[in-house]
């Protein structure tokens, strides 16, 4: 009777790796579709795919054939069993095989040969997995992985290289006076987050957020106190972006945004006013400002997947709602979700 394997003693590892290499919810790319079609020629497979798979999801970098979807609940995939033990696995006939029985999904792919090999990280941490599935059952005693085990060890260095490119990238969109990311990283988390939302079903929340007063304090105190302004403010900011896939950015001047993947309305609204309270603790001084300090405006919006949101959607309403917090008299957050 199929039983969900515990977790991997180093799981946390597992994911750290794969956040670091910042490939989660990125498309599928040649670099491994090239691996899954060799692996499909080699085996005369029906279907060969590679896949990342992170705390709660399965997905797809790269499907050669057709049959199964791009991601699925990793509880419910047969891939978990790898994750959870580092070993390759083949099954001869996944419809009678015991190990698999009670499986909600395996009984009912139109697949009944499977063999995996797991991708492992230099620790030997399980991030991802290289498989075949065959239509029709095949002898799984003797069965010869070397060709599977060679080609998730290129897709390993496929991964390393990936993320040393990552890691170059994320200097490049690093914004230079507030240390956090920058404009161009800020849209490309955001078209991440969305791809995110989309598959995951859950709700993805933006807050525009517009410093007060901003150009009365560098005409009185000067554009280097400007400047000490914009960089504690993004320390407050950052501390705000708690979660892994959280991310603050400074979206131009003394405007920020905060992406919030997996954030309903309400929470939006709690993250954009612990917010202010954590910017009145921190006691940043404006000449103007209220008591003497520096206050911010928050635009918040929260996108339903269902609805086939867009950046250009969440940004536009999150944009319309930061407009009506300063019309309002600043100091304020004014949320709501797209129409």
């Amino acid at each position: 009777m199929f039983v969900v394997p515990p977790l991997p003693a180093n799981e946390a590892e597992r994911l750290d790796f794969l956040l670091s290499c910042g490939i989660l919810d990125t498309p599928q790319d040649e670099r491994f579709g090239r691996l899954t079609r060799i692996a499909s020629r080699v085996y005369e497979a029906d279907v060969a795919f590679l896949s990342f798979v992170d705390d709660r999801y399965q997905w797809m970098k790269a499907i050669t054939g057709d049959g199964i979807g791009s991601s699925i609940e990793r509880e419910r995939s047969v891939c978990q069993i790898m994750i959870a033990s580092g070993e390759p696995l083949v099954f001869g006939d996944m419809q009678k095989e015991p190990k698999l029985d009670g499986h909600p999904v395996a009984p009912f792919l139109p697949f009944r040969f499977y063999a995996g090999v797991p991708l492992l990280t230099p620790a030997g941490a399980a991030v991802g997995s290289l498989c075949i599935l065959k239509r029709e059952p095949q002898d799984a005693e003797g069965f010869d992985l070397s060709t599977l085990i060679d080609l998730a060890a290129v897709s390993m260095d496929e991964v390393e290289l990936w993320r040393l490119n990552q890691d170059l990238e994320r200097a490049a969109q690093t914004d230079g006076l507030t240390s956090i990311a920058n404009r161009r990283a800020f849209d490309q988390a955001l078209e991440r987050a969305i791809r995110r939302a989309h598959r995951t079903t859950e709700p993805l929340s933006l807050l525009l957020l517009d410093l007060d007063h901003f150009k009365a304090l560098n005409d009185t105190a000067g554009h280097q106190a400007g400047d000490e302004v914009l960089r504690r403010f993004a320390g407050v900011l950052a501390q705000a972006a708690r979660r892994p896939d959280d991310v603050a950015a400074r979206y131009g001047g003394e405007e920020f945004a905060l992406i919030l993947p997996a954030t309903d309305q309400m929470g939006a609204l709690e993250v954009a006013q612990r917010l202010r309270e954590n910017l009145a603790a921190a006691e940043i001084r404006h000449p103007r400002g209220i008591d003497g300090l520096v206050t911010v405006s928050i635009g918040a919006v929260t996108g339903d997947p269902a609805a086939n949101i867009s950046a250009e959607m969440l940004v536009s309403a999150a944009d319309g709602r930061l407009y009506e917090a300063k019309r309002a008299g600043r100091n304020r957050v004014v949320g709501g979700s797209l129409p």
